[in-house]
């Protein structure tokens, strides 16, 4: 016998321990053909087997009973059988328990339940005995029939139930079970087997078998997974919070269709774990060890509040729990409160809301509407200027080319510059070299030829060339040099076949960044066509260009940079070959056109872009984002404005336009929506050859370039900056507009507050009053229930498809 029992007499000890064993076989499984479930006696092979033949041959009842009229046969169990009968007074119908075998009967446990069951009865929400008849022969009980099945069997047929109704049914559950608590009854085996449905749906407590006073200290153990993990201890007292954890499994189990924690590894567990101590231990750390359960809270219409509810009824620790099934219902009254009372505070807060609302959607409309009038002339007037601009921008830009082109052809003709290409290209050693470039066929191949490079490179006749070149560029990057002086970038000079022999940059490069000794003859500052050639097209299909031409926009190898080359033939005896003897060129960076730039952040801004047709059009080529990004020693990326968008720009449309650099984390300044506008840049035509000028040979046996448009210049306007006013017009109309409608809010809500806590505090009151009465009830039905019962103590369950059982 357990320690905990050791103050109880014998006769109470042996009916412990074999309530004990009954429950280990209940848990084992080893029932002997009783459901797991509804197991609470044993009974032998002999019992059973007699038990069999009698329900088979019950053909009437086995006794009369006196102001009862017995209608069928309702079913039969290990001790006795089920009858359906009608109270003859009051025409109700019953179900009446006879007890036929006496041997395996723990009458001391029945008589216990049923005296629960009768000190109860006055509650609807729990079974209720009618009559006990211990001195019968059988002995029997009547109590309520109740038709409606088991919670069991309903969620076993639907599985999981609405939030609605599964929180309808919990809170009858509480109910009764509260009321239970209020007599000193501890159910102690609260599961969805032991709550019965009336026909009307009502649940009603039933088999209180295990149930316990609140004074009792005698352990009782419940069901696996409705059990709470303290109950299941063969030393345990008693608590409240054991029917607080059991009713919370049960509402777990309407909204999700399993009780908790019940899942393939925790069963396995318990079923190796062998003897009932070690099975009540696994069981009991297993929970305690556990995540708690969440399935309650995914499950679609409950709310954070009942899910809060379930989590805490369900907690390992009792500490965490509800105190009492009180608590549980004062939360879900709460919780209907609320959710009562949201639609009276929607309608309370939205009623005026609406009303002052449409009040003021007229003043509204005429508010948007003037500030959309205002808004779409600033935007043409805005449109108109930005075109302006545009033209301006890239008329300047055009008389900068004539600078430039005026530029390359004052240094082509220099006698100095003549005389030092000339000795350079008559040095042997330097043409064999270039010779070797050239018949590797490609620029793409040439580039392997790193020893001939390296020769060229130490040419004494071509350094010549390069420290002439070097002094004319000073002239051109010079910090002192005048604003009004164009700047270069580079200068340098190509043979025949497109292999650059001296070149000079406005800022000294690394070796392997020196062009001198490649190959680019699929450039078009060489051949003077359109866009660039793949760098493998064979170096003999390609000619110069014969007159003086303004490239396409690339990338300098060196620095990253956009630039453009203005290029020039040049024959140094005057005739008219088919090749010329070299071609001279002049670049620019695109950032040193003088435009309409402004500061970083600037409102208004002005970009160069790639106007030819292909991959390229709309490539971004300068812009002062990307001047930033090269002086702080960060690559220049690639951007590209999107080529429809390219053509609504060149067609004057009135396009919402997005900066391509905007994209950048650090060009936040750039971002949000322009208004743009675009307008081509149309090449300066190359003056015409002087026959007078027997110097002048850079045009020899060629026409003037044809005009073309190879680059844009874009101007984009901040479309924020051009509805300011027109915003702060609108944000002060509306500001003085919603100081109005809010002080009309505050005074409906204020007022409206007012009445709504009037009327809580009135309903409050007739609750408290309501809670006193019931309170006085409940110690009336005490004083009536505490009659003595002339009643055996006698439990019993019975094998019946009927939920009496």
């Amino acid at each position: 016998m357990p320690p905990s029992l050791g103050r109880y007499n014998t006769k109470a000890a042996l009916g412990m321990i074999k309530k004990h064993r009954e429950t280990s076989e209940a848990l084992t499984g080893e029932s002997n053909g009783v459901s797991n479930e509804d197991q609470t006696q044993y009974q032998t092979e002999g019992g059973r087997s007699s038990s069999k033949k009698l329900s088979m041959q019950a053909t009437g009842p086995p006794s009369e009973v006196p102001g009862y009229r017995l209608e069928r046969f309702l079913g039969s169990g290990a001790f006795g059988q089920v009858w359906v009968g009608r109270d003859l007074n009051t025409g109700r119908p019953v179900a009446i328990k006879f007890f036929l075998h006496r041997g395996g009967v723990n009458w001391s446990l029945l008589s216990h339940e049923v005296k629960n069951l009768v000190q109860l009865s006055a509650d609807r929400h729990i079974v209720q005995v009618l009559e006990v008849g211990w001195d019968n022969d059988p002995p029997y009980y009547v109590m309520e029939l109740v038709t409606g099945g088991s919670l069991e069997e309903m969620l076993t047929e639907r599985g999981e139930l609405p939030v609605g109704e599964a929180v309808a049914l919990f809170r009858r559950i509480c109910v009764g079970l509260n009321h239970s608590h209020s007599k000193g009854v501890l159910h102690c085996d609260l599961k969805p087997a032991n709550i019965l449905l009336g026909e009307d749906h009502e649940p009603r407590l039933a088999d209180f078998g295990q149930s316990r006073m609140t004074h009792d200290q005698t352990p009782a153990l419940g069901t696996l997974f409705y059990m709470a993990p303290e109950q299941a201890d063969l030393g345990s007292t008693p608590s409240s919070s054991w029917d607080v954890y059991a009713v919370g499994a049960i509402m777990y189990r309407m909204l999700t269709g399993g009780p908790p924690y019940r899942d393939d590894s925790i069963v396995e567990q318990l079923d190796t774990a062998g003897s009932l101590p070690k099975r009540l231990q696994r069981y009991r750390e297993s929970i305690q060890q556990a995540t708690p359960p969440i399935r309650h809270i995914q499950q679609t219409g409950v709310d954070r509040e009942l899910a809060r509810i379930v989590s805490r009824c369900l907690a390992a620790d009792p500490a965490d729990r509800f105190t009492n099934v009180q608590e549980i219902l004062d939360r879900l009254d709460r919780r209907s409160e609320t959710r009562a009372r949201r639609p009276l505070l929607l309608l309370g807060i939205l009623g005026p809301l609406l009303l002052l609302l449409a009040t003021s959607l007229y003043a509204v409309r005429t508010i948007n509407y003037a500030s959309d009038s205002t808004e779409q002339l600033l935007r043409q007037e805005a449109l108109s200027s930005n075109q302006l601009a545009a033209k301006f921008a890239a008329k300047t830009l055009e008389g900068e080319l004539e600078r430039y082109f005026r530029l390359c052809r004052d240094e082509m003709n220099r006698n100095g510059f003549r005389q030092t290409l000339s000795a350079a290209l008559s040095d042997s050693d330097l043409q064999r070299e270039l010779k070797t470039i050239a018949d590797q066929g490609t620029s793409k191949r040439a580039l392997k030829m790193v020893d001939t490079r390296l020769e060229l490179l130490a040419n004494s006749a071509r350094i010549e060339l390069d420290q002439y070149l070097s002094k004319r560029l000073e002239r051109y990057t010079s910090p002192e040099t005048e604003s009004r002086v164009p700047r270069l970038a580079t200068m340098f000079v190509t043979d025949a076949s497109g292999t650059i022999f001296s070149i000079v940059y406005d800022a000294p490069v690394p070796q392997q960044q020196n062009s001198a000794g490649r190959n680019y003859a699929y450039r078009t500052y060489y051949h003077g066509g359109k866009n660039d050639l793949p760098v493998d097209t064979p170096i003999e299909s390609l000619r110069p260009a014969l007159n003086m031409h303004l490239s396409a926009a690339f990338q300098s190898t060196a620095t990253g940079l956009w630039k453009v080359a203005i290029s020039a033939p040049i024959w140094l005896d005057g005739s008219a070959k088919e090749r010329p003897d070299a071609v001279f060129v002049a670049t620019i960076n695109l950032g040193d056109f003088d435009l309409l730039q402004g500061d970083s952040g600037s409102n208004q801004v002005a970009a160069l872009v790639e106007a030819r047709e292909g991959p390229m059009r709309g490539t971004v080529l300068q812009h002062p984002y990307m001047e930033q990004r090269y002086e702080s020693g960060r690559k220049v990326e690639k951007y590209q404005v999107p080529p429809e968008k390219v053509e609504q720009l060149l067609q004057g449309g009135d396009v919402d336009y997005r900066d391509p650099v905007a994209r950048e984390d650090d060009a936040d300044e750039y971002d949000g929506d322009w208004i743009a506008a675009m307008q081509p840049v149309n090449v300066p035509d190359a003056e015409p050859f002087d026959a007078d000028d027997p110097s002048d040979q850079v045009t020899q046996a060629a026409g003037p370039a044809q005009g073309h448009a190879d680059l844009l210049v874009l101007v984009q306007y901040r479309l924020s900056k051009v509805f300011a006013p027109v915003g702060s017009m609108r944000q002060s109309l509306l500001r003085q507009g919603a100081a109005a409608l809010l002080a009309l809010i505050l005074l409906s809500g204020a007022i409206f507050w007012f009445f709504l806590r009037h009327a809580t505090r009135e309903r409050g009151t007739g609750r408290s009053q309501l809670i006193g009465a019931n309170g006085l009830l409940g110690k009336q039905a005490v004083k009536d229930t505490s009659k003595p019962m002339e009643a055996v103590d006698m439990t019993e369950t019975l094998e019946t498809p009927d939920a009496n059982a």
